[in-house]
């Protein structure tokens, strides 16, 4: 065969590679035939997770699960950044249904304008969204139905992606279930909302987003502070910030636990909530409000858990500084991910924590109890107190000093419990219904004959022990990082809130396992596919911790001379109308002045030696991306050649 016609051949065979190629993209992502997908991404962020599998094949197939998703695809309306986002979304829900082996059937509907399927789209509660000003609406939404349980995911926003198999999944889990486990909810703060009633001056403040989330998922039952007995059919307790507890709500507790239940509690040193909650009027009176304690604890529960903590400390740590008011404060928190455990399923994947002004647990073993640490600071970390605390919303910190090791701020404790009332339920208080009136002196005249004709008092039947070594507490140091601010952000698109951290998956999944479920968390733990730089974060960490103690000490130097400054101001004569200065004063208010200025051109310096010392090493690692490694694999390229050249000479 000649040159030409080999050139030929190869040319033809070059076209029909590419026209095969052109075929099979078209047939896979042009019209999904087969679903033919292959996910090629370290985490498989585009494949089913175990968790999701798992609940489809929990699914009866005589009680089928029907999905309709509506999706517009009309060019002349649809945004061109929700078209790849549409597909991808009916590209998993087609694996659903693939996956489910006849449990899920899927209906694509496409809502344009002014057709039947958007008064489909309407009557299934999907919310539209306008795109223009001849009133078009747009829709990106589906329903999940069994028999005739019903959700509606009335919007899947882009900015959410990595939500959308959890929100599907979690559909999918509650319309199979026929009961909803029963979740108590026990806190000094009402966090689950106050309802309005008639003829009050304002509205009362709506429920916590992650009570409205539980809400979703479980019958929530409020259990006052008052308590001394917690219904058996509650399958969890949350008490959240139990402030002034008494030992009767606390015996409550104790009893739910050890009879057969599990309990995930969180408290705090200085609650930030309760301060703000505190100044809002009455919504039924229009009058201030109640007093909430700032700090709470639960001190039987915890000296019987082996748990020692200081309710007037909080923790301040100088490496996971994170932003509140404005600008960086140590005593708020934003612990990475290697600060939070990856091995256990209530923070297995989080990657990271957002607490504010919480406190520090110390661990005591206890027989037969399990304690497993979920998340823990710096060692650039001290216990302050709370004035100190309060003072850094208004100050910066001065003298800080590390006390070197980690601390403890959330713990799991699992095993068999024993009672932290072993005299049994704690006497009523004096002057109490249950005592009938004052406490009476032994010694007292006719205190003898009272005492002979009282009743016989009942053995006490209170429990010693829990029935089982299954079960679990989880515990937390700060209450307020359950608070919307800590846990959601409104998105870009202006149409819902999204989860920010880990502050609401934690709970969640908190809440899942100890009910029983716990495959949601392989859903809501899958790592997002936007990749932060932690490298890079960690790096600039690692900088700033060496200037810290620079920045610390001249921090001091100004807060002194501003001191200084506020003292040797000028004084005004009120009967004169003058001001009253002497030379010398006038001297020494320029010099600190001076002193001053020098002191910010040297915080300065260091913020560009930080800056520069950063660009420095993030320049070195582009050039190794880009230089050395592609030079490292020409010279392995160039090796191999070289060795096959000298193969070839010696044959």
């Amino acid at each position: 065969m000649s040159a030409s016609n080999k050139n030929a051949a190869a040319g033809v065979t070059t076209l029909l590679i590419i026209a095969v190629i052109f075929a099979l993209n078209f047939l896979v992502g042009g019209v999904g035939f087969g679903n033919l997908r292959l996910d090629l991404t370290e985490d498989g962020l585009f494949t089913l997770s175990q968790g999701t599998k798992n609940i489809l094949s929990r699914i009866n197939t005589d009680e089928p699960v029907s999905i309709k998703f509506y999706a517009t695809n009309d060019d002349r309306v649809m945004p061109n950044i929700l078209k790849p986002h549409a597909r991808s979304i009916e590209d998993l829900l087609l694996e659903y249904e693939k996956q489910s082996n006849g449990g899920v059937s899927l209906e694509v509907i496409h809502p344009n304008p002014d057709t039947d399927d958007e008064d489909k789209a309407k009557d299934d509660e999907i919310r539209g969204m306008q795109v223009n000003q001849e009133g078009d609406h747009i829709y990106l939404g589906l329903t999940v139905q069994c028999l005739d349980r019903k959700e509606v995911l009335p919007f899947l926003n882009p900015e959410d992606a990595t939500a959308f198999e959890y929100d599907v999944s979690r559909a999918i889990s509650k319309v199979i279930k026929p009961t909803k486990a029963v979740i108590g909810l026990m806190s000094a703060m009402p966090i689950g909302g106050v309802p309005s009633m008639p003829f009050q001056q304002q509205r009362g403040p709506e429920a916590w987003a992650i009570i409205q989330q539980l809400r979703a998922d479980y019958e929530v039952r409020e259990v006052p502070m008052t308590t001394d007995k917690i219904d058996s059919d509650i399958t969890v307790l949350l008490v959240v910030h139990p402030a002034d507890i008494g030992p009767a709500a606390e015996f409550a507790v104790d009893q739910y636990l050890l009879g057969g239940g599990n309990v995930i509690a969180f408290v705090d040193p200085q609650s930030l909530l309760a301060q703000a909650m505190s100044s809002q009027p009455n919504p039924m009176t229009g009058q201030p409000g109640n007093v909430i304690t700032t700090s709470s604890d639960l001190p039987n529960l915890f000296k019987a858990w082996g748990i020692s903590y200081q309710k007037d400390m909080v923790l301040a740590d100088m490496n996971y500084q994170g932003n509140l008011q404005g600008r960086l404060m140590p005593t708020a928190l934003q612990l990475p991910g290697k600060a939070i455990n990856q091995n256990d399923r209530v923070t297995s994947g989080l990657q990271s924590f957002t607490l504010v002004n919480a406190g520090a647990l110390s661990i005591e073993v206890k027989e037969g109890l399990d304690v497993i640490t979920l998340a823990s600071s710096s060692e650039a970390s001290e216990l302050i107190d709370t004035a100190a605390a309060d003072k850094l919303r208004r100050e910066p910190m001065v003298n800080f000093t590390a006390s070197g090791k980690k601390q403890v701020l959330g713990v799991r404790i699992t095993g068999k419990f024993k009672t932290a009332f072993p005299n049994g339920k704690p006497a009523a208080p004096a002057g109490s219904k249950e005592t009938g009136g004052p406490e009476q002196d032994a010694s007292a005249p006719g205190a003898a004959a009272a005492a002979a004709n009282a009743p016989e008092k009942k053995a006490d039947n209170s429990l010693k022990e829990s029935k089982d070594s299954e079960r679990n507490v989880i515990l937390f140091s700060d209450s307020d990082m359950l608070y919307d601010a800590f846990c959601l952000r409104q998105g870009d698109l202006g149409v819902g809130l999204i989860t920010t951290g880990g502050n609401l998956p934690m709970l969640l999944n908190s809440v899942e396992v100890l009910v029983g479920g716990g495959d949601l968390i392989q859903v809501r733990n899958r790592k997002s596919p936007v990749r932060p730089f932690v490298k890079l974060k960690e790096m600039r960490e690692t900088v700033e911790e060496k200037y810290r103690p620079q920045l610390i000490e001249l921090e001091k130097e100004r807060q002194e001379l501003a001191e200084k400054l506020s003292k040797a101001r000028p004084q005004l004569d009120l009967k004169k109308g003058a001001l009253i200065v002497d030379q010398a004063t006038m001297n020494n208010i320029k010099e600190m002045e001076k002193n001053s200025k020098t002191i910010d051109k040297e915080v300065r310096n260091i913020r560009k030696e930080v800056n520069k010392e950063v660009e420095f090493r993030k320049t070195l690692i582009k050039t190794l991306n880009v230089l050395v490694v592609p030079l490292l694999v020409g010279m392995v390229g160039l090796l191999f050649a070289m060795q096959r050249r000298t193969r070839t000479a010696a044959a």
